[in-house]
């Protein structure tokens, strides 16, 4: 639920942090068992609908603070003006401050230079001239009673949890559920985040460990009675867009955060929330692939009409990784309830299923007969659960001859059980008619496969690929029977 009062706990607030501790734990048996590996299968419709996604999170979390909280529409007159000029101008200095040619400047990040600006309009000019606009001192303020962390079983004048339903199971199993939810989320998010990173600093990232720190950093954070986190595409961007290219920038950055927060945080009252959403916007605009509303309007027009629109227009995407693209991003904020592990998880479905559909037609059959009367079935491609039942619409057990062999080609291999079962089939078919099939030329993994599976395969009969299939010799082949 959400907090009742701005700048207050939602109800059952106590329950996030052992959550945040589960995640933690749940993240660093994701790092020992090396799962990260499995970010290199993410296809790249799924990584721009990611982008695309985070973007609009970010964005509408912009809106906020231009809302008034007593009657939940904009906030109107002078306030509503300055803000929009405070955060005109923080997107200015975001933008266009990196690009000004002097390397004196260059050592200055450029939303540090937009929160000086920004304060020193809010302070010097629109107070002075009777305004006012929120700094996050009216929003939420940093006081000394919350500067240092503390366990959130310690309760304070400042802070204290109702601790007493931690122990039902209803309470158990919220924590169970969104401390898995953290953890595919935050895993998700940071893994897709430095495949971002990594194509603007051009240097690669190590995924294991990444996971294993941000396992750490949380289960701290938890005890301590933080909200957790993760690598986030928008803190990355802003780094990567004030020059950062190593891992001493987010340690710097991770070492102020915490000097600010425990020893200048009355300065960080002063800021004014207007310079904050201007950055984030700036951040936004170079968070979200604009390039894929022309992969959307190049899928959906005729090729006459892209033709006239130029050569951005001229290529095309398939329209199914177009709309995996949409649907990831509208997934990550829409219906309510979903988030950006839902949505990568329907990408990925989806584009396997495509990836599967389109392979299964790659399958092709060529027939011939030898002078001795055996006749041979070619394959080329792969066999899977795709591709299975075309292969066996393939062959006929009813005409053939006597004798049949099945040769694969250099691209052929048995891929899954379902392939296997084919064979068998296969097999039983040809055997019940008196008749003998051979399937000639498996690659060894496909033996492996076969061989460990004997028990469940029965009748196939197999010869190893020693050499390429239109060269060999029968008597560089190795006769196998399972069964």
């Amino acid at each position: 639920p959400e907090p009742k009062v701005e700048g207050g706990n939602g109800e059952g607030v106590e329950l996030l942090f052992p959550s945040v501790m589960f995640a933690g734990v749940l993240m660093f048996v994701v790092s020992a068992l090396k799962l990260s590996r499995f970010i290199t299968i993410m296809p790249a419709p799924v990584m721009i609908g990611f982008c695309n996604g985070l973007a609009i999170v970010i964005g509408l979390s912009q809106l906020h603070p231009f809302k008034d909280p007593e009657h939940g529409g904009w906030k109107t007159g002078a306030e509503m003006i300055w803000m929009l000029v405070i955060c005109a101008v923080a997107m200015l200095i975001m933008e266009f401050f990196p690009k000004i040619p002097l390397k004196a400047l260059k050592v200055f990040p450029s939303s540090l230079v937009a929160i000086l600006i920004a304060i020193l309009i809010e302070f010097c000019i629109v107070r002075p001239s009777g305004s006012k606009t929120d700094v996050i001192g009216d929003i939420s303020e940093f006081t000394s009673e919350t500067a240092f962390p503390i366990p959130f079983f310690v309760k304070t004048d400042a802070v204290a949890y109702d601790l007493s339903s931690l122990g039902t199971w209803d309470s158990i199993s919220k924590i169970l559920v969104q401390g898995f939810l953290l953890c595919c989320v935050g895993t998700i998010e940071s893994l897709l985040t430095s495949e971002v990173v990594e194509a603007f600093v051009k240097t690669p990232s190590n995924g294991n460990k990444t996971i294993g720190s941000m396992g750490a950093a949380n289960l701290i954070s938890g005890f301590m009675g933080g909200i957790g986190g993760n690598s986030m595409i928008g803190l990355s961007t802003v780094y990567c867009l004030n020059g950062g290219t190593g891992r001493l920038g987010p340690i710097v950055a991770a070492l102020g955060v915490a000097a600010c927060v425990m020893g200048a945080y009355p300065l960080l009252n002063y800021i004014p929330i207007g310079a904050l959403a201007g950055i984030m916007i700036i951040v936004v605009m170079h968070t979200f692939k604009w390039f894929s509303f022309t992969m959307l309007l190049a899928a959906v027009l005729p090729e006459s009409l892209r033709t006239k629109l130029g050569p951005k227009f001229s290529r095309k995407v398939p329209r199914v990784e177009v709309a995996v693209i949409f649907i990831v991003t509208i997934l990550s904020n829409w219906p309510k309830g979903t988030n950006i592990a839902y949505a990568v998880a329907v990408g990925l479905a989806i584009c396997a299923i495509n990836y599967s559909w389109e392979s299964s037609k790659t399958l092709s059959v060529e027939e011939s007969y030898s002078d001795d009367g055996v006749k041979y079935y070619n394959i080329s491609g792969p066999l899977f659960f795709g591709a299975g039942n075309r292969l066996l619409k393939m062959v006929h057990p009813e005409t053939d001859p006597g004798r049949v062999e099945i040769r694969f080609g250099s691209s052929t291999s048995i891929m899954d059980y379902s392939a296997m079962d084919i064979l068998h089939k296969i097999g039983m078919e040809y055997a019940n008619r008196g008749k003998s099939v051979t399937f000639r030329s498996l690659c060894p993994a496909s033996e492996r496969l076969i061989s460990k599976a004997n028990h469940l395969v029965k009748s196939i009969e197999y010869t190893s690929r020693d050499v390429d299939v239109k060269d060999m010799p029968h008597d560089q082949e190795r006769n196998n029977m399972v069964g």
